[in-house]
């Protein structure tokens, strides 16, 4: 028992202490075991876009838009330019469909495309098609035959009659499903629409539109079915160009979860940990050494970065917080003070505290080094006004361009005294860091800086440096942006790498580029509450910079917000850990085993939760698994806890007859909790001791460590908390008649406790 004991604690505390990555055999190496790899569920979209149309991936509509629910759905999305020809099927062994959503004619072979998706279409893969088809026109403008543009349609059970409403004042909908209306109802001036009659009743009609109360006009403009789905140009969204919103008229989730087959897939979660809903917070250094105006501390000529540890970090214990400067300001031979490297040493000394780096001289463009020249940063130096360290001004960051050049970027990065190095930049920065902070912290995390829009060698540079990375994304989903558009993916990928996004938007977006509205940001809490329900789609994230202490609005506007989620139920970890569990989400894969719902989880990396979606009547067959920690039901979907500590662990599902409660099993099974916990065992030889002797669990965490267990006998408990051979605490818990032992751990376990749980009546383990 004492091996188990020592992999748990390795394993907790890979998952939660600032700086530790995970041990290798709970990630597994997917590139490695491609060759011999059983089958997998395929959990692949490819992305067809137009890049010379909409001029980057980030800003495309099936990244922007479509990507989001794909993810939560429980898909990975690639993307291929069909400027560059068609893709070669082989290249996607995992690849589950196909999304397109064109606005123009980006094929000058219709009929290659066409034979294409054909043949696609014959080994499985399923099409969801948005906006234009693509098969009307050829590229130039040319018709395509009425014959080549209906063998495509066929494929969705549907025939373009060659007609078209123009003028749809006397159209409307004769059947309008549930999937319609999502976020705007279908009202106003409709747009025009084809008429596609329905040829194959194994497709469902969501959307029929008729003109007068002609039944032979009837129009199917959505619709899913075997092949996938297509949505007419028109009716996927609503824009308003006003405002510049966008609006979901299809049911995006409904459509896509339809034309991709994903009922009963098994989805990787990165929201949710231990059954709650994860919370992380990070912090941008800009501003670090900016005089704070919040008095009395103004006179004292307070930093900003210590204003913001006094109010929002110190007095907020059990939120954990990743903080990131730029060692510009930090280091004496570039921008750097006394004061600003004690703020950083303070900082991280914070238990709380994980430290990170927001690179080394804060570049604003990052696409300017892609391809770096110091010749071509010349024009810039002498409007860097020289600069020399050692200047001794508090007020030098606002000089620097920390505050000053947001949102214009008049300089491409904010210290220019030496050429570009990008090892330094990252690496070194991390070193940097570490170096700063205490025995036992370590640097791991970037986050990038300026526009947030990293290339591929410098996402390849923090890889390499051993780190991982965050940033990008500005999430709202609010009244400024009432809508799930407003809410980005996971990440990004670029080249063969991946920008992992934050999953809330700093400051910025609610200052108006930091000049107003310096309370702006206490807005937040709208777009996590929206996030968060009817359904969970994104983490609770506090995401801000070091200037945020320099105004008394917005770091009261910050408190409101850490006030909000002290009030919640979450489980809080550093910023690190959600960004390797966000790279877990595109590495984790699914082989079937025999028997229905069955799956064997590998290459997962961090990604310790599963969900199943309409599973109010589903729980873990416990019988049938291995390495399952526990489960929870939520939103009508069932949340499963894997164990850390089991490298490829095997989920089965079974049905239960009751949904009010939790579902009962012959061994313990977390329920919820705010730690992490790893490494679940029996107190005694075998499983059967887990009832009848107890059982036992490394957990780690921030805070005071609520949580509920499911036993499999009520009455009284045990419970104690140990370290290193020490017990810590030790306190009685009631289990209720089904089983439910609800308690709370008064005892810190940002280093790894191990509980150990027994029958008050039973004997010792």
């Amino acid at each position: 028992m004492r091996a188990v004991k020592a992999a748990a604690l390795a394993l907790a505390l890979a998952m939660l202490l600032p700086g530790m990555a995970p041990p290798a055999q709970a990630a597994g190496s997917p590139s490695a075991a491609a060759a011999t790899a059983p089958q997998t569920v395929p959990r692949t979209i490819l992305a067809l876009v137009d890049l010379r149309e909409e001029s980057t991936i980030r800003l495309s509509r099936i990244h922007t838009m479509v990507e989001l629910p794909l993810n939560h759905l429980g898909l990975s999305v690639v993307y291929w330019n069909v400027a560059d020809g068609l893709p070669d099927l082989s290249r996607y062994p995992d690849l589950r469909g196909v999304v397109t959503w064109f606005a123009g004619e980006p094929f000058a072979d219709v009929g290659a495309y066409v034979a294409w998706a054909a043949r696609a279409m014959d080994r499985g893969v399923r099409f969801a098609v948005l906006g234009q088809p693509g098969v009307r026109l050829e590229r130039g403008g040319k018709p395509v035959p009425l014959a080549l543009t209906n063998r495509f349609f066929a494929r969705f059970g549907l025939r373009d009659d060659d007609g078209y409403s123009d003028l749809t004042y006397k159209s409307k909908p004769v059947l309008a499903d549930g999937m319609i209306g999502f976020e705007r109802p279908l009202s106003g001036v409709l747009p025009g629409y084809p008429l596609f009659r329905k040829t194959d009743e194994r497709f469902v009609s969501h959307l029929v539109m008729r003109r007068g109360d002609d039944p032979a006009s009837d129009s199917h403009l959505v619709v899913t079915g075997p092949a996938g789905g297509l949505v007419t140009d028109g009716y996927s969204r609503y824009f308003d160009a006003e405002y510049n919103r966008r609006q979901w008229i299809v049911d995006p989730f409904a459509f896509f979860r339809d034309s991709f087959a994903t009922g009963d897939l098994p989805k990787p979660d990165v929201t949710t940990l231990s059954g709650r809903r994860l919370y992380f917070s990070h912090i941008d250094g800009d501003g670090w050494r900016n005089v704070t105006e919040v008095a009395p501390y103004a006179a004292k000529r307070v930093l900003s970065s210590d204003m913001v540890r006094t109010a929002a970090i110190e007095a907020f214990p059990e939120l954990p917080v990743t903080v990131a400067p730029i060692v510009g300001d930090l280091d004496p031979t570039w921008k750097g003070t006394p004061e600003s490297l004690e703020a950083a040493k303070r900082l991280f000394a914070l238990p709380q505290v994980e430290p990170a780096s927001h690179t080394w001289t804060h570049p604003f463009q990052w696409a300017f080094f892609k391809d770096y020249s110091r010749q071509n940063e010349a024009p810039f130096l002498e409007r860097d006004g020289g600069r020399k360290s050692g200047k001794g001004d508090d007020h030098a960051a606002e000089e620097a361009g920390e505050v000053s050049d947001i949102g214009r970027y008049a300089l491409p990065r904010a210290y220019l005294q030496q050429p570009f190095d990008l090892d330094q930049e990252i690496g070194g920065a991390l070193d940097y860091f570490t170096r700063l902070a205490p025995v036992g912290k370590r640097a791991v995390l970037i986050q990038w800086s300026g526009d947030t829009s990293p290339f591929e060698a410098a996402l390849a540079a923090v890889r390499k440096a051993g780190g991982v990375n965050i940033n990008g994304g500005d999430a709202r989903f609010d009244a400024d942006f009432p809508s799930i558009t407003g809410l980005p993916p996971i990440g990004l990928p670029v080249g063969a790498e991946r920008q992992i996004y934050a999953a809330g938007s700093n400051e910025n977006t609610y200052t108006d580029l930091w000049t107003n509205r310096f309370y702006g940001y206490r807005n937040l809490v709208n777009t996590m509450r929206h996030a968060g329900s009817p359904i969970r789609l994104k983490p609770f994230n506090v995401y801000y910079h070091m200037y945020t202490g320099q105004k008394a609005a917005s770091l009261n506007a910050l408190v409101s917000v850490l006030t909000a989620a002290r009030g919640q139920e979450l489980a809080p970890v550093a910023a690190s850990t959600y960004a390797r569990i966000a790279e877990g989400f595109y590495t984790i894969r699914f082989e079937p085993l025999d028997g229905a719902r069955r799956w064997r989880v590998r290459d997962r990396g961090a990604m310790n939760t599963l969900r199943f979606d309409g599973a109010s009547a589903d729980t873990v067959d416990f019988a049938r698994s291995s390495g399952v920690l526990g489960q929870r039901h939520s939103q009508g979907s069932l949340y499963v806890a894997l164990d850390p500590a089991v490298a490829e662990p095997v989920v089965a599902l079974a049905e239960t007859d009751r949904a009010d409660r939790d579902p009962p099993a012959a061994l313990p099974y977390l329920v919820e909790g705010r730690w992490a916990f790893s490494g679940l065992s029996a107190e005694g030889q075998g499983e059967k001791q887990r009832e009848t002797q107890g059982f036992r669990v490394a957990a780690a965490g921030y805070g005071e460590g609520a949580m509920v267990w499911r036993v499999p006998r009520p009455g009284r408990w045990t419970v104690t908390a140990e370290r290193d051979g020490t017990r810590l605490w030790s306190s009685v818990a009631e289990a209720d008649a089904d089983g439910r032992l609800a308690l709370t751990v008064p005892v810190s376990a940002v280093a790894p406790l191990l509980l150990r749980f027994r029958p008050a009546d039973g004997a010792a383990g």
